[in-house]
């Protein structure tokens, strides 16, 4: 899916201190920064953590110096640096890669509080390329390999996250020798046997219809590509066309919405069903696991949500019941299953979980402050009403 830029920092009307429904204690701002599976698409005004995916454009001046301050953010950022939108291509045409490289690395050293980066977007999607010009899986994996480098050349950079761009599923609009069917998933394969490195991968995926029921639903494509997978489990058929060498690197889901309707405005509870597949496939798959979904979008297109009190509340609903992908050595050992209970996450149970998990970590001193102060009122109101009986 094609959709255009962020263009700052819009607050809606929903100005959501979902902590306070959590109760006293139950929040620190910094504690699962890194570790919640919470994301959304564009920047908004809710009081969670997790993370946040903000899209920029550009352009390809090398000696453009201007960068963006990410400082100020609740949740952890995930930016997608494009070249433009539309005809400008999400990448540049290939004469032109050693600029849009160096522009890059230029925002990159000019910006401040952002370390993981998403070089372009779908770019096997006709509506991504340049001037019209197709991006074949070699070319991309050039650009991609000038920018890193040009990325990790930057003074406090070197460490940097430099991500994939996330293929179009379900798009066969880039043929090419040996893909003439333009199958997107060789594409995805063929783009990371030309990359001369990376640290991660941008992920995109959609349910067929805004109900849990087409969360776990595994439905194939008709004809040529009867052997695909059509909703949102295609993020199992991405994450097992991860070659070798780049298994167990991060993977983020930095798309997630209805395939083609925008969202109604209803809590249906497919976000909450989302949320907890990929919980599962994290517990079920440990050396590569997933470490965010983001709920596209916030504002500006046909899927914005900003205004549908509905889905907010899914993705609330969703962000209570506190899914992380575990730190080593941080995670509690899974409980034998309870074959009587039910399948979707119960909010409290969920609170107390996301505390222990906390509180393991080393995460949670507010929550035992609180906890003391709790106990010496209640220590001091049953003293006073011993006082009183005498």
């Amino acid at each position: 899916m094609v959709r255009g830029g962020d263009k700052g920092n819009i607050g809606g009307q929903y100005n959501v201190n979902y902590h306070t429904a959590i109760g006293r204690g139950f929040y620190r701002k910094e504690s699962f920064m890194s570790t919640s599976l919470s994301s959304i698409h564009g920047r908004h005004n809710l009081s969670t953590d997790g993370w946040v995916v903000i899209t920029e454009e550009l352009g390809h001046d090398p000696n453009n110096q201007h960068g963006a301050d990410y400082g100020g953010l609740r949740q952890t950022p995930i930016v997608r640096l494009n070249n433009g939108y539309g005809r400008a291509g999400t990448i540049p045409l290939p004469k032109h890669y050693g600029d849009f490289a160096r522009r890059v690395g230029n925002f990159a050293e000019a910006s401040r509080g952002c370390s993981r980066w998403i070089i372009g977007n779908e770019m096997n999607h006709g509506q991504e390329r340049p001037d019209g010009v197709s991006i074949l899986p070699a070319q991309y994996a050039d650009c991609f390999n000038r920018c890193r480098s040009e990325i990790h050349a930057r003074p406090g950079h070197e460490q940097d996250q430099v991500l994939v761009a996330a293929v179009a599923p379900w798009n066969n609009q880039t043929s090419y020798s040996g893909n003439e069917r333009g199958d997107w998933m060789r594409y995805f394969v063929d783009v990371q046997r030309g990359l001369a490195g990376c640290d991660g991968f941008a992920l995109h995926t959609y349910a067929t219809e805004q109900h849990p029921d087409a969360i776990p639903y595994e439905q194939r494509m008709g004809g040529s590509f009867s052997d695909r997978l059509f909703g949102f489990q295609t993020f199992t058929e991405w994450m097992q066309h991860i070659l070798p060498q780049y298994q167990g690197l991060p993977c983020h889901i930095t798309e997630f919405n209805i395939n083609g309707a925008a969202w109604r405005n209803e809590n249906t509870g497919v976000i909450q069903r989302a949320y907890q597949e990929i919980d599962r496939w994290n517990k079920n798959n440990k050396t590569t696991p997933i470490l965010s979904l983001a709920v596209y979008r916030w504002q500006y297109d046909q899927w914005t949500f900003k205004d549908k009190p509905g889905v907010i509340a899914d993705f609330l609903d969703a962000y209570g019941c506190g899914y992380v992908w575990p730190l080593p050595g941080t995670e509690p050992p899974d409980p034998e299953p309870d074959p009587t209970a039910p399948a979707e996450c119960q909010f409290s149970e969920a609170v107390v979980r996301r505390v222990v998990r906390e509180e393991m970590a080393g995460l949670y001193s507010e929550l035992r402050e609180a906890m003391v102060e709790e106990i010496r009122q209640a220590l001091n109101s049953t003293m006073w009403l011993a006082k009183v009986k005498e």
